[in-house]
């Protein structure tokens, strides 16, 4: 038996319905192979675990990884390099932002981006509230960051903001798109979502951030609001964020 935990987390209110969406993706990898998928679950912190036996198990367990990603051993972390993360808990605390690299070997080992960090990689020195706020920075965000410093002995990680990260979020800000970020769905729900509701001529682009996150990028003359509106309903109880450039641009402008 060999049992493999993956990077990609499941959460919300469709966490069964995307198990489910994993579950039929690795049934579809394996049907040719020497090798039976004995369980789907997933940990405390919402990573998918695959159990697989067979013949073939090692050689799925490694297609697996490939395919999705692979969670992490705290004694394999290396020093600036940086990991695929997942913001969390944003807001809980005043000293950053924390972010979920995958480690699991660790009740807690997130990593942390320091305030003054955020500070200097935004240029806006102001506090984390008025930093996420003004950037969206929400839970569940796919970020990828570099890691600064690395601490095993006192479960202390900390991190900055990729530069790909970072030019991520300032392409969006000068994108005269908006865009609406869907979390905890996958790609059929919001296809289906706005076909149903007569809006996929309004998307111009549906840009995959991570397995379940994704970002509709608006058409010019189309209000991600309207779009929130019209498809929240059918995905109720999914986060859902508007990403509006100029909004951002005002609020990163105006006097604290």
């Amino acid at each position: 038996m060999k049992t493999v935990v993956l990077f990609p987390k499941v959460y919300g209110t469709f966490r069964g319905r995307l198990l489910e969406t994993i579950k039929s993706e690795v049934l579809q990898m394996v049907k040719e192979l020497d090798v039976q998928v004995k369980s789907l679950s997933t940990d405390t912190k919402n990573h998918i675990i695959v159990k697989i036996n067979g013949d073939d198990e090692e050689f799925v367990a490694n297609a697996l990884i490939k395919e999705y990603g692979e969670t992490l051993q705290s004694d394999d972390l290396v020093p600036h390099k940086v990991y695929p993360s997942q913001l969390i808990d944003v807001g809980k605390v005043g000293y950053g932002l924390y972010s979920d690299i995958g480690v699991i070997d660790s009740k807690r080992m997130d990593a942390l981006i320091p305030l003054h960090r955020l500070r200097e990689q935004f240029d806006f020195h102001n506090s984390v509230k008025k930093i996420v706020d003004v950037f969206l920075l929400v839970d569940h965000l796919p970020v990828e960051v570099n890691l600064t410093s690395i601490d095993l002995f006192n479960n202390k990680i900390e991190a900055e903001f990729s530069q790909s990260t970072l030019a991520r979020i300032t392409d969006w800000m000068n994108d005269d798109h908006e865009r609406l970020l869907v979390f905890g769905a996958n790609h059929h729900q919001i296809e289906s979502s706005l076909k149903k509701t007569n809006h996929r001529e309004d998307i111009y682009e549906i840009e995959q951030l991570g397995k379940f996150e994704f970002s509709l990028r608006c058409k010019r003359s189309t209000r991600a609001s309207g779009i929130l509106a019209a498809i929240g309903p059918k995905l109720r109880g999914v986060p859902m964020h508007l990403f509006i450039p100029k909004e951002i641009e005002a609020k990163k402008n105006a006097k604290a």
